[in-house]
């Protein structure tokens, strides 16, 4: 690395006008991560709020857990990421306030995962499309929710969009809209809009399941996408991970797609979880594993992971001691992977 000759005055005069100038909300919570030491690490465990009519089924008793002053896990990571329930107007305003708290004691950034693609109705309406489907935004809601954490002052470090390309396009099941990806790029645009109304330049993260259409279809419309979104919203995404589907040939979309955002400043990531519901804690944790040893395997150089869980198993996330939680996987990944966590 080369040394500047400029006098420490003046390099002390420069740093802090960049503070000075620098918009608010990137002031706030950014990690401090060395890409040298391996990919930035989230995490994104199940939370305490139950959904749905199966409402113990899909959810962690032990989550607010996780922010005890003396936690039972190392939380060494550079992002954790809050469901879309959890940073709703629904979101224990006490409990998202002790999440907000603790990040902030432990330098961790925080994101907020929403919906991203505009509904046409603000309230349910027969026969339209959308309704009951993943990823979907009713008009305003966004504004809303994220009005409420600003005056929580809830620190939003990023904001993670829940497959807005994957089901505002591909998705072909009941309520499908099979939007065109100029349009979903449009509508997602509009959410982002708002959301940075309150949260000013915030950066965003794109979550994505390319296995709901084909290999050779995803990989010729990704560079479509990344394009429509930036022309629409007049920047690129922060960011796109994939949700993948491991025991399927997933290389084949990873590595096209690591190059096709890299050519436009955008970073890749893979999301790391398990094999679906499983059997057993044990089991899960076990998939948990091998899927990163894939990933390792692989060779491909992710700019982030996000060990991500939204199924019945891992049933605990605590303690990091237990080899059959969530913490205990994140610990391992850590462990194996020469990232060591941050200090």
């Amino acid at each position: 690395m080369r040394r500047s000759r400029r006098p420490l005055t003046a390099l002390l005069a420069a740093c802090a006008m960049l503070v000075m100038d620098a918009p608010p909300n990137l002031a706030v919570a950014q990690p401090d991560h060395d890409r040298d030491h391996g990919p930035q690490v989230w995490f994104a465990p199940n939370d305490d709020l139950g959904r749905g009519p199966n409402r113990d089924r899909y959810l962690n008793h032990d989550f607010p857990h996780l922010f005890d002053p003396n936690p039972a896990w190392d939380a060494k990571i550079d992002v954790f990421k809050i469901s879309p329930m959890m940073g709703s107007a629904v979101g224990p305003a006490d409990e998202l306030g002790r999440i907000n708290a603790f990040l902030k004691d432990h330098r961790i950034a925080l994101s907020v995962d929403t919906g991203g693609v505009t509904m046409d109705n603000p309230g349910p309406t027969p026969g339209e499309c959308g309704y009951g489907v993943e990823g979907m935004a009713r008009p305003g809601r966004n504004a809303v929710s994220f009005k409420r954490l600003k005056s929580l002052g809830i620190e939003v470090a990023y904001v993670t969009l829940d497959e807005p390309l994957t089901y505002g396009h591909y998705y072909n099941r009941k309520n499908a809209c099979g939007y065109s990806i100029e349009d979903v790029a449009r509508r997602t645009a509009n959410e982002i809009a708002q959301i940075r109304q309150v949260y000013p330049n915030v950066p965003v993260v794109d979550v994505e399941a390319p296995q709901m259409t084909t290999t050779a279809q995803w990989n010729a419309d990704f560079p479509k996408w990344l394009k429509a979104y930036r022309d629409a919203s007049g920047s690129p995404f922060d960011a796109v991970v994939y949700d993948m589907v491991m025991s399927q040939p997933w290389q084949a979309i990873a590595t096209p797609g690591i190059g096709a955002a890299h050519a436009v400043g955008v970073r890749a990531g893979i999301i790391l979880d398990g094999a679906g519901p499983g059997g057993t804690d044990a089991e899960a944790v076990a998939a948990y594993k091998r899927n990163m040893q894939a990933v390792d395997a692989s060779g491909l150089k992710f700019d982030l992971v996000m060990v991500a869980n939204w199924t019945p198993h891992p049933s605990r996330n605590l303690p990091q001691s237990d080899p059959d939680t969530l913490t205990s996987a994140l610990a391992w990944y850590l462990q194996h992977h020469d990232k060591g966590g941050r200090e």
